[in-house]
């Protein structure tokens, strides 16, 4: 089913982002925190230090633009009346990124 406000998941997504940010960059806690916070909402992010030994720029710049894009996909899923099959796979995917950060993260990210 089409919404009638088809870009209302991006308008959400871009609101939301600075507060996420604020919430990974705490629970890391200038490199002494838990990570918690950081590794559900950015894992992708936090990945790439298995990768590459390091969290490089590339990724920073994907951990702001991360949930814009989950929005942007959010609705031209609604604009195709998928919305439900989108937020799915994007549960899916995002999940397991998460369960790969707590499974393969080292001490560093403890």
């Amino acid at each position: 089913m089409k919404s009638s406000k088809p870009f209302l998941s991006l308008v959400i997504a871009l609101v939301i982002t600075p507060v996420f940010l604020f919430a990974g960059l705490a629970s890391a806690g200038a490199g002494h925190g838990d990570y918690l916070w950081a590794k559900v909402l950015f894992p992708f992010t936090l990945l790439s230090f298995r990768v590459s030994g390091t969290i490089t720029h590339p990724f920073m710049a994907f951990a702001i633009v991360q949930f814009p894009l989950y929005g942007f996909i959010l609705s031209i899923g609604n604009v195709k009346g998928r919305h439900l099959p989108s937020l799915v796979a994007l549960i899916v995917v995002h999940s397991l990124a998460v369960a790969a950060c707590f499974l393969l993260l080292n001490e560093n990210f403890s």
